[in-house]
């Protein structure tokens, strides 16, 4: 017989979710004591546009709806009461009834922030929640973490040069997330190496900014990379957050990113992608 837990979970994510979309709040700062930040990352190549349901497990709150994530989006933080949640993705478009592409549990715990990411090809999807980052850099530097979200069976390398080069990530493997190390802000070049193939471009790392560079890819199976704003000089409050009323979604779907780096090879895959749009659906 199924566990107690489990049957929170299986009824959390068939929960039925008719949402109102709410206009965009105001980011200020929510108390730390009962409420996180959560955002969420698709990065398989070859999984089409997901809807995203975040359910809590206690049954009383309020079900969140990100419709039409593309492959390498990032969502804007989502302002969320702390508790357990469950999360599923289901082909965009489809019913609230359709079995998951994915689906997992994760924890709001008060005052963190995180990402949960999907990795990996459609066959053999992983689900990850990863902890982010809110303590400030050291004066006068950034914070830059790389999470490498590469398919392939050769490991990937980034670096980052300026007066002096140092290494981000080495050989690292699908899903790898690394510790987040602190730079003089400034522009450095940031290159990513995967066997033959590379992907070079400029990193801007403002005073005070945290970042996360995604190892992606583009159409042609090349290294792409991409900048994401985690938090800027906020202290205890990441970029871009926005409150949800008390489960709802609350924002336009513009993605908190800033531009893509062009690597090698075209762009043609993340172009199409573009952000998480709230109101559209694709169509078979």
């Amino acid at each position: 017989m199924p566990s107690r837990t489990h049957r929170r979970l299986l009824a959390a994510l068939t929960a039925a979710s008719a949402l109102v979309l709410l206009p965009v709040l105001p980011a200020q700062a929510a108390s730390s004591s009962s409420t996180g930040w959560a955002r969420v990352a698709h990065l398989s190549p070859d999984t089409r546009q997901v809807d995203v349901r975040l359910a809590p497990l206690d049954e009383g709150g309020k079900v969140v709806r990100i419709d039409d994530v593309a492959y390498g989006a990032v969502s804007q933080y989502l302002s969320l009461p702390v508790g357990e949640y469950a999360v599923a993705m289901r082909p965009a478009g489809s019913s609230e009834s359709a079995t998951p592409v994915i689906q997992t549990s994760f924890s709001v715990k008060a005052g963190t922030a995180s990402t949960v990411a999907v990795f990996g090809r459609n066959d053999d999807l992983q689900a990850k929640v990863v902890v982010d980052s809110l303590r400030q850099p050291s004066a006068g530097a950034g914070r830059v973490r790389i999470v490498q979200a590469a398919t392939g069976d050769e490991p990937v390398t980034v670096t980052a040069a300026d007066d002096d080069e140092r290494t981000l990530v080495s050989k690292a493997a699908l899903g790898t997330v690394s510790a987040y190390a602190d730079v003089p802000a400034g522009s450095w070049q940031l290159t990513a190496l995967r066997g033959s193939d590379a992907a070079t471009s400029r990193l801007r790392v403002g005073t005070g900014q945290i970042l996360t560079v995604f190892v992606l890819e583009d159409a042609d199976g090349g290294l792409v990379l991409k900048r994401v704003l985690d938090s800027s000089s906020v202290g205890d409050v990441p970029a871009g957050f926005l409150a949800t009323g008390g489960g709802y979604l609350a924002h336009e779907g513009r993605q908190q990113d800033l531009p893509i780096l062009a690597g090698a090879g075209g762009l043609a895959l993340l172009a199409a992608a573009g952000a998480v749009v709230l109101r559209r659906r694709a169509h078979a």
